[in-house]
């Protein structure tokens, strides 16, 4: 059977590591895109089991599947995605913060008729333009939050942004950005309990990104950010191994003469990429082989000369200790990051925990 194993004691070693890293801020792990492929619920509970007490859920419908899983209001679940006809008051009555950009959001909320005060994150944008009010926009939402606040609608929990990781010169822009809008704020009389702003790689290396909380993905499962960086070098450990039966060996006569073709029960329905053909190895039987074909549910490796029969497991990504090709090698050969390969992998696979 095709599978994801997902190692759960590497992801909790991963949270400890990245929790003392960013000490003291606080680590909010984040679970998006079903825990970035791993599997939301598994994950998230993992995570809490470890400490954590915050966690990013992204959308509402994430945020509300977890409080459904049992995992309590002591986590507190931070989503902000949220389309332009969200039910609010499910959200609210279920505890989740909110990232709010726009007074239209704030307006929503009013209307909402939750039973409890909604708690909100206000967002600025300080350049990577995704979501969050514009320099211009801010003072409104602040001073529009206070006014519900003072209703007692809402109350204001966070401040946070966005940042880019482009480069240590916009991301000093963007901090410089945000310190100045949380000033703003402030002198209205808003007063944050939460400022956060760095993700995985700017809450690695740089303390001034920290704030009171670091969102944490990619790093959590093990997913380093390339360019050179893998996992190792920044103390952590691949959660995920993907593997698959090879379901038949079949020759294949052409111009360049005869080949054997081991083909892999996994394809592009399942989250591999096509152009994975030519560029990506797997391993079968602890020797590596090179893609040739993608199909629909299958892919074929060459295995001539090999004796590899059916039912033998190919491993297409691991740790890399048994030989196999890891995520980072993947990302690198398809000129892509790792995190984009695992949030494709679909629900046809088998995700196993241990």
């Amino acid at each position: 059977m095709t599978r994801a194993t997902i190692d759960l004691d590497a992801l909790r070693r991963n949270i400890d590591t990245l929790a003392s890293r960013v000490a003291p801020a606080r680590l909010m792990v984040m679970v998006k895109a079903n825990a970035y492929g791993h599997g939301l619920v598994p994950v998230a509970t993992a995570a809490v089991a470890s400490g954590v007490r915050l966690l990013g859920v992204l959308d509402a419908e994430s945020g509300l599947t977890l409080r459904a899983s049992g995992i309590d209001g002591d986590v507190r679940l931070f989503a902000w995605l949220f389309g332009p006809e969200e039910d609010y008051r499910a959200l609210v009555d279920a505890d989740i913060d909110l990232g709010i950009s726009h007074l239209h959001q704030l307006e929503r909320i009013a209307r909402s008729g939750a039973d409890a005060r909604a708690r909100l994150h206000l967002k600025i944008d300080t350049g990577l333009h995704r979501n969050g009010a514009s320099v211009e926009e801010w003072p409104g939402l602040v001073a529009r939050a206070l006014e519900l606040q003072a209703a007692g609608i809402v109350k204001i929990v966070g401040g946070w942004t966005h940042i880019s990781e482009a480069s240590d010169e916009d991301d000093s822009i963007a901090i410089a950005r945000f310190r100045a809008a949380i000033a703003i704020a402030d002198s209205l009389g808003a007063r944050f309990s939460l400022l956060h702003l760095a993700a995985s790689a700017a809450g690695f290396a740089r303390e001034d990104s920290r704030f009171d909380a670091v969102r944490v993905g990619a790093f959590c499962y093990g997913i380093a950010p390339g360019g050179g960086i893998g996992p190792a070098d920044i103390g952590i450990e691949p959660v995920m191994t993907l593997t698959s039966p090879v379901a038949s060996i079949t020759s294949e006569v052409s111009a360049g003469g005869t080949r054997d073709l081991a083909r892999v029960a996994i394809g592009f329905v399942d989250g591999i990429p096509g152009q994975a053909a030519g560029r990506v190895e797997i391993a079968i039987d602890g020797a590596r082989f090179p893609v040739v074909r993608v199909g629909a549910a299958f892919l074929e490796a060459d295995v001539t000369g090999a004796a590899v029969g059916a039912g033998s497991t190919a491993v297409l990504f691991g740790t890399g200790t048994a030989g196999e090709p890891t995520l980072q090698e993947w990302a690198d050969a398809l000129g892509t990051i790792g995190e984009e390969l695992v949030v494709r992998l679909g629900p046809r696979l088998q995700r196993d925990y241990r």
